[in-house]
């Protein structure tokens, strides 16, 4: 019986072919993809907690296609390399445990957006901010190097520092705490002793934000004492 010579030759090509995508896909399965390494990243960066109502946007740097890692069983283990740098240009380590170790370190870029306060007129130096001077756009907070003031911050008793521009970001370098208790005022003191308050006077012997420690010197003793600046020209002082 007589074979016919194209069809030996078809089937052997058409089996060398089998042979090659079957070795193909045994190496992929044997190899971690780049692909999947990629996939693993996104669904880290999406998930990871951010404090802001907007999404990231990731960049990440070409991984080198002729990388061979060996196919990692569980899902791969990822951080950032440094937790003080989560977004902007940073670094992910990533690395597989079982069944053989592997690590390595891939460069991104994270833009990440939040609501920041910008000024809405001219401030002065010295003007108190309230909310008919300012609001809250939308940025790229991974391009503000000198900070920013977020939704939640608390605004109040803060005053620009210099002269600022309609539009301008509002930061803590442009921004500082409101003096409530100048050199000289005469302040009113509360007195708080076992619950219960007792108003008196005195008069400021330096100046204080809110909050801090200032020296006064009472009017009726004519003592020094020390207090916490709790409001405009007002000292708490626990006897």
């Amino acid at each position: 019986m007589s074979i016919d010579r194209t069809s030996i030759l078809f089937a052997l090509k058409s089996t060398g072919l089998l042979l090659i995508v079957a070795m193909t896909s045994a190496q992929a399965a044997k190899f971690q993809s780049i692909q999947s390494i990629r996939m693993q990243v996104e669904a880290f960066i999406l998930e990871y907690h951010y404090k802001t109502p907007y999404l990231p946007i990731l960049r990440t740097s070409k991984i080198d296609s002729r990388l061979r890692l060996r196919s990692c069983q569980k899902s791969l283990q990822i951080e950032f390399s440094t937790q003080e740098r989560t977004y902007g240009n940073t670094s992910l380590r990533v690395s597989c445990s079982e069944p053989v170790q592997w690590k390595l370190y891939l460069p991104v870029s994270i833009d990440l957006f939040d609501d920041v306060l910008v000024s809405t007129q001219p401030l002065l130096r010295g003007q108190i901010i309230d909310t008919n001077s300012v609001e809250y756009q939308k940025s790229n907070i991974s391009r503000l190097s000198s900070g920013y003031y977020s939704r939640g911050k608390n605004l109040e008793n803060l005053e620009a520092s210099r002269n600022l521009a309609q539009g301008t970001l509002l930061t803590p370098a442009n921004l500082r705490p409101r003096l409530m208790v100048k050199t000289g005022q005469q302040v009113t003191l509360i007195l708080i002793y076992k619950g219960l308050s007792i108003r008196s006077s005195g008069k400021a012997l330096q100046s204080a934000h809110f909050g801090q420690i200032v020296k006064v010197r009472n009017s009726q003793s004519n003592k020094i004492v020390e207090g916490i600046v709790a409001g405009e020209a007002l000292v708490k002082i626990r006897i």
